[in-house]
């Protein structure tokens, strides 16, 4: 009203615009004023932590006594002040009124990240480029590492965590996962799990102190997240047999039916082979051997092919697993000579009729990471990576052997590098990644010299898949008289070991176990298998019956309940 009247008295249409953009300006300045007010009395400050997160205690009082509750708070975080003084600042964090020395608390992000030396937790490779290939140069556990550059970017400030470093390394900048660092050597080298159990029998061959060095001083125990993807959700009961991507192919409408008369849901599809044949058209290849082409001469589809077979089975409701056959490759070993197990002279050794790259080998690692990338471009479920050991039976010609280990590593400590890294590397793809492992490294607590340390490669994959197939086991292993008359009984002792163990490890992975579904086993026998692994409290399972042809599924179908 008081508006209309004022125009009424503006006789000109220029003197009514004057007035209403005076009018305008005059509202901004008194806002922009109330925001520099408010803005100086109640800032936007960000959190600054040493760590991922801050962790700040808050008391409270209950039923009258005074107790107090750890809020964790990632670096970086944004937050409104709503009071200062000259020590400390409280603002609300997700309701809680939080009051912080105000050391804590810096004017911008690029502050937060102001860190002058990392110290990694393990040995790592760097990079030359951020998200590049692995380079030979490496900076160990616990070494002082000078950060030149954090890029803003990197930040996540929704877990504090740091991806990637920019830092120095005589002389010369390199990429460093952020993953694997903590700003201060005490934490770098702190024992992260207390109650390991290890056998020492291995220091009988290699030396006082050496179980201890390989299982726990070179290992990374620090927790690790379980992904746990919403566009790709893992069943709760995971019930696969493997089979061979041939047979997926020739007999798929067997496959597509397969649940329909049995509790299987998933399926375990070999997609690279023994020998290191890939059974599709992979461009990766092209990169890491000489004669491409032989490792892909039976090859039985494109890449685009199968991700349409991936896809139909999907839609028909299973959940997909591509297994990748890691360090028992000939074609590799035998195309790359100085990355494979030799003599002392550079020949390729012959073990059990085979040749075998190293575990230690940096372009081993890549190239099967570079295959379960591509496998993983087609949507699949889970990367399931088998053999990732080293060949057994080496002690006794230890000194004959060339392993090509430039970094002076456990094998173990080898191995959880790799898989480490092919978890890091198949994030993207939010698929799954899996690691088999022989059942003795269990049972006897190491890692019987081919560095499948259980608790160590538990502690950096989303699932965990021990081969406890009862004729592994000799007489009166497990307390059992005959192991393999009895698979029922063998499952139920080495499932309530396996939980036992991996009780002592932070947020371990999931769970399951390849039953034995070769030889002469009866229905009832597969049945009694599933069940111990359901009455020990985990689900699901993987039936290995060789390429699981229909044939002989079909001998024990029976037995695959949900």
């Amino acid at each position: 009203m008081m508006m209309n009247r004022i125009l009424k008295r503006l006789n000109s249409p220029r003197k009514a615009l004057f007035f209403i953009g005076a009018f305008i300006l005059i509202c901004a300045l008194f806002f922009t004023l109330g925001s520099l007010i408010y803005g100086k009395i109640h800032p936007t400050k960000y959190i600054n932590s040493a760590g991922n997160v801050l962790e700040v205690r808050v008391p409270y009082i209950v039923n009258g006594e005074i107790d107090e509750t750890v809020v964790e708070i990632p670096r970086g975080t944004k937050v409104q002040i709503e009071e200062v003084e000259e020590d400390q600042s409280s603002f609300r964090y997700e309701g809680t009124l939080i009051t912080l020395d105000n050391s804590y608390l810096k004017d911008s992000v690029e502050e937060c990240l102001v860190i002058d030396n990392v110290y990694p937790r393990r040995l790592v490779n760097l990079r030359e480029k951020k998200d590049g290939t692995l380079s030979e140069e490496i900076v160990k556990k616990g070494e002082e590492v000078r950060v030149v550059q954090i890029d803003p970017d990197d930040l996540d400030t929704q877990t504090g965590e740091i991806a990637w470093y920019k830092v120095e390394k005589d002389g010369k900048e390199y990429w460093l996962n952020g993953k694997y660092v903590e700003t201060s050597e005490d934490l770098a080298t702190k024992t992260w799990v207390e109650n390991i159990t290890y056998s020492t029998y291995w220091d009988e061959y290699y030396g006082e102190g050496y179980s201890k060095d390989a299982f726990l001083t070179q290992i990374d125990y620090k927790p690790t997240k379980n992904h746990n993807y919403e566009n790709n959700p893992m069943p709760e009961n995971c019930n696969a047999v493997h089979v061979s991507l041939e047979y997926l192919i020739k007999y798929k409408d067997y496959y597509l039916n397969l649940s329909k008369e049995t509790g299987i849901n998933a399926y375990v599809v070999e997609l690279k082979g023994d020998s290191g044949y890939v059974w599709y058209q992979s461009e990766v290849l092209n990169d890491y051997l000489k004669d491409p082409e032989e490792a892909l001469q039976d090859s039985l589809c494109s890449l685009d092919e199968l991700q349409d077979l991936i896809e139909e089975f999907q839609d028909a409701g299973y959940y997909m697993i591509g297994r990748i056959v890691t360090f028992k490759d000939v074609l590799f070993a035998s195309q790359n000579t100085e990355e494979s197990i030799t003599d002392t002279s550079g020949q390729l050794i012959m073990h059990n009729n085979e040749y075998w790259p190293s575990a230690y080998s940096r372009k081993a690692w890549m190239y099967n990471v570079d295959i379960a990338k591509e496998i993983a471009s087609t949507g699949i479920n889970e990367i399931q990576f088998d053999y990732v050991r080293f060949p057994d039976g080496l002690v006794s010609k230890s000194d004959q052997l060339d392993l090509k280990n430039t970094y002076n590593e456990s094998k173990t400590a080898a191995l959880q590098g790799f898989l480490q890294y092919a978890s890091d590397e198949l994030e993207p793809y939010e698929v799954y990644v899996a690691a088999d492992v022989f059942a003795w490294p269990l049972a006897a607590q190491d890692d019987q010299d081919i560095g499948q340390f259980f608790l160590a490669m538990a502690n950096c994959v989303d699932v965990i898949c021990p081969m406890p197939y009862s004729d592994h086991f000799s007489a009166g292993a497990l307390g059992i008289y005959d192991p393999s008359s009895d698979p029922g009984e063998v499952l139920a002792r080495y499932t309530e070991l396996a939980e036992k163990e991996l009780s002592e490890i932070d947020d371990p992975p999931v769970y399951r176990s390849w039953i034995q579904g070769y030889g002469d086993l009866t229905p009832q026998q597969i049945e009694d298998q599933i069940k111990a692994i359901d009455e020990t409290g985990y689900s699901g399972y993987m039936v290995w019956y060789g390429f699981g042809a229909p044939d002989s599924l079909d001998t024990n179908k029976e037995g695959y309940i949900e």
